[in-house]
């Protein structure tokens, strides 16, 4: 299987696409399975939600701890292990049901181990596309823009299997279903061609980890500003949090939720969709400006507590968003020298999920204030605006000195594998 020369786009993708769909099919049933399992075991919805932040936590340290690794063995290879894993850590729960020793303790545990597992997983998966395009810009977009619209069709169909699943199947089914899915993918995966080897001269500068990735970004003003960018961006985590509150606690209506949500994931798709079509126009300042103006959207669109107004902002807020956050993720690439590749994508996706941690942090205290539903909108739309306004901030600065696209380092030669 060859990988593409510098002068080509002819990349094998589709080991990588289908190993994203699948997984992100059976991760979306996960994220809805998990705390309806832990709030049914615990008997609280309070100690499911605690879980899931602490989970979130988990994962943020396997994204940091996965950099080593991913230099070391290549991100294939540990992607492919660590989805494995995934599956064989979550096999433990239909086991448990079959056997009849599922406990509280025995599903944090099996939860806890995935969500360390899962960091390495995210780790990996964003450093393949700078194994395969080294800096080619266009071949950059190309990988960046059809994993996002294969991770967001596969976040719109895992939550419809798992529904279908839950109302035709015994409760067991669901859970044998999500190791079997991981499996399948981690399968896929192992189709992605091997990357490139490292030049001997670059040797001694590889395998660094995240610390020497951190130690990277923190030397280079210009990356250090777009992984920032990166975190102040990354919230659609929200998504979940968001669309629940709005149908329950203004409309009053919990069966919406499922047209909100929805709108998030349908407005990424088409994001995916639209920047495959525009990226080869202009550097993608525009995006980054207009990621901008879905936040402020986002910020305000709860207002009118209108169903389908909350639609139509929620779903801009997933177009512009994701074509931002994909113009700064091939930023990102284009500055990370290859022998840098795994620290520096575990450092920025350490500080991503960190970001994520913070800002879901905030809305919990926004809902647990005592404001209301409406004031505690209020109070997220205010944190929204502030997030906005340093969005801009850092846009105008990132764009002013014209967006990275000469490497410290060149990409890597050709190889076979």
């Amino acid at each position: 299987m060859s990988v593409a020369t510098p002068g080509t786009n002819a990349v094998r993708l589709g080991g990588l696409l289908s190993g994203v769909f699948v997984t992100q099919i059976v991760n979306s049933a996960v994220h809805l399975a998990q705390p309806l399992l832990i709030a049914d075991l615990s008997g609280s919805m309070g100690s499911a939600a605690f879980f899931s932040a602490f989970g979130t936590a988990v994962h943020m340290v396997g994204t940091y701890l996965g950099g080593w690794p991913t230099e070391r063995f290549g991100a294939r290879r540990v992607l492919a292990v660590s989805t494995f894993l995934r599956g064989v850590v979550l096999a433990g729960l239909p086991l448990a049901m079959a056997f009849g020793f599922l406990s509280l303790s025995w599903a944090m545990a099996c939860y806890t181990v995935e969500a360390l597992i899962r960091g390495y997983v995210d780790t990996s998966v964003h450093t393949i596309p700078l194994e395969l395009a080294g800096h080619r810009s266009e071949l950059l977009d190309k990988i960046n823009s059809r994993y996002e619209l294969a991770f967001e069709v596969g976040a719109v169909v895992g939550p419809l299997m798992l529904s279908g699943l839950m109302v035709w199947a015994a409760d067991i089914v669901s859970h044998i279903v999500i190791p079997i899915g991981f499996a399948v993918s981690a399968a896929c995966y192992l189709l992605i061609p091997e990357r490139p080897a490292i030049p001997a001269e670059d040797q001694h500068r590889a395998h660094g980890g995240a610390w020497a990735g951190v130690k990277y970004i923190l030397a280079n003003r210009y990356l250090l500003l777009v992984v920032l960018a990166l975190m102040l961006f990354h919230l659609y985590e929200l998504r979940k949090d968001l669309s629940a509150f709005f149908a329950k606690g203004l409309l009053h209506h919990p069966a919406m939720v499922g047209h909100i949500g929805s709108a998030f994931a349908l407005g990424g798709v088409a994001g995916a969709l639209l920047y495959t079509v525009t990226q080869r126009r202009g550097t993608g300042s525009g995006w980054v400006l207009a990621g901008v103006g879905g936040t402020l959207l986002l910020a305000v669109g709860w207002i009118p507590v209108n169903l389908w107004v909350m639609v139509v902002a929620v779903f801009l807020f997933g177009v512009t968003n994701v074509c931002a956050r994909l113009v700064l993720t091939r930023w990102r690439q284009q500055l990370t020298p290859l022998e840098h590749a795994g620290g520096v994508t575990a450092a920025s996706e350490f500080g991503r999920t960190a970001a994520s941690v913070g800002v879901d942090s905030l809305v919990g205290a926004a809902f647990t204030s005592g404001a209301g539903a409406y004031g505690s909108f209020g109070i997220v739309g205010g944190v929204l605006g502030v997030f906005a306004a340093a969005q801009l901030v850092l846009a105008r600065v990132l764009i002013r000195k014209g967006p990275g696209t000469k490497p410290d380092h060149p990409p890597l030669t050709t190889s076979t594998t």
